[in-house]
């Protein structure tokens, strides 16, 4: 019987696969709501920059090409001086606003934007962020579509990429289709991704003061919906599109970052995550049950080992509830490869370096939490 408490380890994945199974379920009734047209609104997007130099040249004229007729102003947050970066803008003739020192987050240059952007903020509707390398599609502005109530939406990402980028890209699209539309038909909040984000003014200074971690998209939309603010999907016609990592070693790079910052959530904003759990019990037990088992790839491994020893145990006592169990867990995994490979022509050689990029940040994970610590000791000393 004590072998059966081997299956606890599993038990967060399980639970996780069953919910994007309702939630997808749930997405099949999805339509996109409609709302004020962008056209009518007035713009102010944000580009956080850290170092990127004339890489924003691609994202600013995207958005000029775009704007139209529409009111759009545009800022580059430089996080720290950046020379190339001013001249691009300047180039353009977009503004650049620099915020010293640098770092430690791109959170932190947010809260900073938030702080010193003040004026712009008050005389605009909306603040789509972008990140450097992200371009919005023609006639983004013209035909996005703000719901009513809506604190928040998030726009359709058409990522791209070539090895571990392709895989990426098409977990992503697959995320959107199934699970954040499923979100949004059973009144959850719909994922924010951090590029292609859409937030009322009002949102953006409640939430940008309070990101604490590396992962602000996932912590911004905790936030929102701890308060009862409500995050959607965007329409289907207003895109984003999206540069993804390609190399094995850049994509292990950002997941080990990304690892880190999930589970800093729960350690940072533990009342946000209890908010949400009085207010929303199901969504907030989902939210924290999907901290505790992403990403597919890492967790799929684990099942895969807890099966092998629940059929070793199986086989060797001819324990039913043991051989019950492992047949569970192992169901499990095809559900979650169902959910995710039901999306189109799947990208296989990149998802295998997708999956080597996963492993390959577990040892990249000492140095992430080490360099984050270093660069939170040194904002405090400047501060």
């Amino acid at each position: 019987m004590s072998i059966l408490w081997i299956g606890v380890l599993a038990l967060p994945p399980v639970a996780d696969t069953a919910i994007r199974g309702i939630r997808a379920v749930a997405a099949r009734r999805y339509q996109p709501a409609p709302g004020r047209p962008g056209g009518e609104l007035r713009w102010l997007v944000l580009i956080p920059s850290h170092a990127e130099g004339d890489a924003l040249i691609p994202t600013l004229r995207s958005v000029a090409a775009a704007a139209g007729a529409v009111a759009v102003q545009t800022i580059a947050v430089l996080d720290g001086p950046d020379a190339a970066a001013e001249a691009a803008c300047q180039a353009l003739g977009i503004e650049a606003r620099t915020k010293e020192p640098a770092g430690p987050s791109k959170g932190a240059a947010l809260a900073w934007a938030a702080e010193h952007l003040a004026a712009e903020l008050a005389e605009v509707d909306a603040v789509l962020l972008l990140d450097v390398g992200s371009t919005v599609a023609p006639g983004f502005f013209s035909r996005f579509a703000w719901p009513a109530g809506a604190a928040g939406v998030q726009a359709v990402l058409a990522g791209h990429g070539e090895g571990a980028g392709a895989a990426a890209a098409y977990a992503e699209r697959s995320a959107q289709q199934w699970d954040d539309r499923g979100r949004e038909v059973l009144g959850w909040a719909v994922r924010l991704r951090g590029t292609g984000t859409v937030l009322t003014p009002e949102a953006f200074r409640e939430v940008a003061h309070r990101l604490r971690t590396r992962v602000e998209d996932h912590e911004a939309t905790l936030l929102l919906a701890s308060e009862n603010m409500r995050t959607v999907l965007g329409h289907p016609d207003a895109v984003v599109r999206d540069e993804k990592p390609a190399s094995v070693g850049n994509a292990a790079r950002q997941r080990a970052r990304w690892l880190a910052g999930r589970y800093e959530i729960l350690l940072r904003q533990p009342r946000a995550v209890v908010r949400l759990i009085r207010r929303r019990p199901v969504e907030g037990a989902a939210f924290v049950v999907e901290i505790l088992s992403r990403p597919f790839s890492l967790t799929a491994l684990l099942r895969f080992a807890v099966v092998a020893v629940l059929v070793a145990a199986a086989w060797r006592t001819g324990s039913v509830g043991a051989w019950a169990m492992a047949g569970a867990v192992l169901a499990s995994v095809a559900a979650d490869a169902a959910l995710i490979f039901r999306s189109g022509s799947v990208p296989w050689p990149g998802i295998v370096r997708l999956v080597l990029a996963w492993l390959g940040a577990l040892p990249l994970l000492p140095r992430a939490v080490s360099r984050w610590l270093g660069a939170r000791r040194r904002k405090g000393a400047s501060s």
